[in-house]
């Protein structure tokens, strides 16, 4: 249960072997490869790069990613459960895989596709180009002459735009404009009401846009647009179009219409294509995997004869490796070597099942550097303890525990979501033990006002209630602040070990022991301005804050030269400015912890809010209890789902910033061994598909 050892090993190949020395590392996948000249940089004089051509590989991914979008467009799937909650791997069996390569007709699926796909670009830009004209045309859609008419006056000029109707009633009384042009008013068709013998002019505010016609003479064009800029006026462009823009916009509609038949009759024939869906992504998978594996030999250096290979492999996995070398390749040497101090070493964890949940908060941070430790262990009992206490409710509890369990069932081939179903699932025993603890079962739902008087939730509830958290909010506070207290010192604990670990035991020293000695002390003195301590413990708290002041004063300022500055540096780090740690950082971190009581709070409140409202409800004659019934389960299901998201990020949080901030270093680098598994796609055993 920690951070896999791992062997640097070096491939020394034949050249004419590269290739199928790759091809054996790809299907053992157990080595990662890595660039030669970062372990070697001495070779970059003597040998060269290998060429490498992927254009196989480039063209069958381009050949399948173009099926693939045709039919993400056109007939995209239907994401179940499961998949709607994380990207899930494709689960491949080698049957699969034998059949997309050696039976599939890619060729001709490709070429329909294409096909399909060119004509159904074709016709998206038709109708594109067809909406964007309608857009255009919709505001000239009620001007009620013929667009050609426009035009076709040759001895006046005709003017079409907009203007305010505040500034066109100035431009009818301008005398300048009234003697030289005419000046109309156009009343599109929802702007009157018509009857059989009169129009009705419409009542305009004076902000109100108007479209206005004016004709004059040639020799006043310009002398009658520059006068109409001055009431605001806007010229507008009309389309060159016959007949009105409504029967054209009915025309364009109607050829619209027929392009998206069109557009359907395409997604038919790409529905039919879809049965391929299947193969098409086993076998982009497979070519992808291939692809990494050509690119592999990009890291490689040769010489005339020889090829020489690098990278990292599990120590559990050496003597596989070296075996099946031995057998298979036997003109291939392979030289082991343990890593060295500060190389870049990818990182590989190992976990017993009751641990490898967590590893989901580990991963979410960054993996810990391959000299460190693995905190997956040491930070379990705080994650679910906060879970517990931020949705601490027995009928809540029971609820995650079945969901956990049925998500667990279904996603056992795919390790992520499997894992995040498994921490759920561990989250309800401490959810459950939190709530009879806090007396809650869907809140209050247990009193007699809800399901009658000693009624057997009741009477379990009340035998096992040691602390209400809405009757008793102080208490709860008090304690969540103890634990905060706890896993503060428990961090700076492990930041020791994490230190020793390292060689580090002076270190561990200075920067963990003496805040284990000062802090215990600057909390006895706090809590005299709450609480009357017995003078011992005053005296105790006193010595231990002067002794780790004192030297933290001394040694927090160790990497300056200068005296006074390395003094200086020490002072201010007890503040938290400088330094490993601080008093205000101990503070902060510890008050984040009232989160547990406002969490804990929240989720009893909300859920005592809800009955109160069912059990006003129930009185209604007749549906009162169905009523009831239905505000309960619409209520507490979304408590639930509120709540328990909350608990989840709130618990993380603690974690993360809380107690990662006072021991843990990310950083590390993940190891990711050349083979065909990988984030997108798994081989698996046809009896292990589902």
């Amino acid at each position: 249960m920690a951070i896999d050892k791992m062997k640097k090993v070096t491939f020394l190949t034949p050249a004419k072997a590269s290739q199928r020395l790759l091809k054996s590392l790809h299907s053992l996948g157990v080595c990662e490869i890595t660039d030669v000249l970062s372990h070697y940089p001495e070779f970059k004089e003597v040998f060269k790069r290998p060429e490498v051509v992927t254009e196989e590989c480039d063209a069958n991914l381009q050949k399948v990613q173009t099926i693939l979008n045709l039919l993400d467009v056109l007939s995209p799937v239907v994401k179940g459960f499961i998949q709607g909650l994380a990207p899930v791997p494709l689960l491949i069996t080698k049957e699969e895989l034998d059949y997309a390569l050696h039976k599939f007709d890619l060729e001709n699926v490709y070429k329909e596709a294409q096909e399909l796909d060119i004509e159904y670009r074709k016709l998206e830009r038709a109708i594109s180009n067809i909406e964007n004209q309608i857009a255009e045309l919709s505001s000239l859609e009620e001007l009620p002459f013929r667009i050609d008419f426009f035009r076709k006056p040759k001895k006046i000029k005709l003017i079409f735009g907009k203007i305010l109707y505040g500034n066109y009633e100035l431009l009818v009384r301008d005398e300048v404009v009234v003697k030289k042009c005419a000046v109309e008013l156009i009343y599109p068709g929802r702007y009157y009401r018509k009857d059989a013998d009169k129009l009705e002019k419409p009542n305009y505010n004076p902000k109100d846009f108007v479209f206005v016609l004016v004709a004059c003479l040639p020799n006043d064009l310009v002398d009658i647009q520059n006068r109409l800029k001055g009431y605001a006026f806007e010229e507008v462009s009309l389309p060159n179009i016959n007949g009105t823009v409504r029967d054209h916009i009915r025309e364009l509609k109607a050829d619209l219409s027929t392009l998206k038949v069109q557009v359907q009759e395409i997604a038919s024939k790409a529905q039919k294509l879809s049965i391929h869906r299947r193969v098409v992504e086993v076998l982009k998978a497979f070519w992808e995997n291939r692809k990494k594996m050509v690119l592999a030999r990009c890291l490689a250096v040769e010489g005339k004869w020889v090829q020489i290979l690098s990278g990292y492999v599990r120590e559990r996995d050496l003597t596989k490796l070296q075996e099946t070398l031995r057998k298979e390749m036997p003109e291939v040497s392979i030289f082991v070597e343990d890593p060295q101090p500060g190389e870049d070493v990818p990182v590989s964890i190992t976990l017993p099942p009751l641990v490898k949940p967590v590893q989901l908060l580990i991963n979410m941070y960054g993996l810990p550097p391959y000299d460190f430790f693995d905190p997956s262990p040491y930070l379990m009992w705080g994650f679910y303890l906060f879970f517990g206490i931020c949705f601490g409710d027995v009928a809540y509890g029971v609820i995650l525990l079945l969901a956990s369990l049925y998500l667990m069932r279904r996603t056992k081939p795919y390790e992520g979501v499997y894992n995040f179903s498994k921490l759920l699932y561990y989250a309800s025993i401490p959810t459950i033990v939190c709530g009879f603890l806090f007396g809650s079962f869907f809140g209050d739902l247990y009193k007699p006002e809800y399901l009658g008087e000693n009624n057997i939730f009741q009477k379990i509830m009340e035998s096992t209630t040691i602390l209400n958290p809405v009757d008793q909010p102080v208490y709860l506070l008090l304690f969540a602040l103890f634990v905060g207290v706890l896993n503060q010192f428990y961090g700076i604990g492990l930041k020791m070990y994490g230190m020793i670990k390292r060689g580090d035991s002076a270190g561990a020293i200075m920067d963990g022991l003496l805040w284990l000695i000062l802090l215990p002390g600057f909390i006895i003195l706090v809590s005299g301005m709450f609480v009357t301590p017995p003078g011992w413990l005053t005296g105790i708290g006193w010595i231990l804050f002067g002794v780790g002041a004192i030297g933290l004063i001394l040694t927090q300022g160790r990497d300056q030269n200068n005296p006074i500055a390395r003094l200086i540096s020490g002072v201010i780090s007890l503040y938290g400015i400088v330094g490993s740690y601080g008093i205000t950082s101990f503070i902060g971190d510890t008050m984040s912890y009232c989160r547990l009581l406002a969490l804990g709070l929240t989720t009893s409140i909300v859920a005592m809010s809800f009955n109160m409202i069912a059990n006003l409800l129930k009185s209604i004659p007749y549906v009162g209890l169905i009523v009831f019934v239905l505000v309960l389960i619409v209520g507490h299901l979304f408590n639930f789902l509120i709540s328990v998201m909350g608990a989840f990020v709130h618990s993380m949080r603690l974690i993360l910033v809380e107690f990662f901030g006072r021991f843990y270093e990310g950083g590390g680098k993940p190891f990711e061994p050349l083979g065909f598994n990988s984030d997108t796609a798994i081989l698996v055993n046809g009896e292990n598909k589902k």
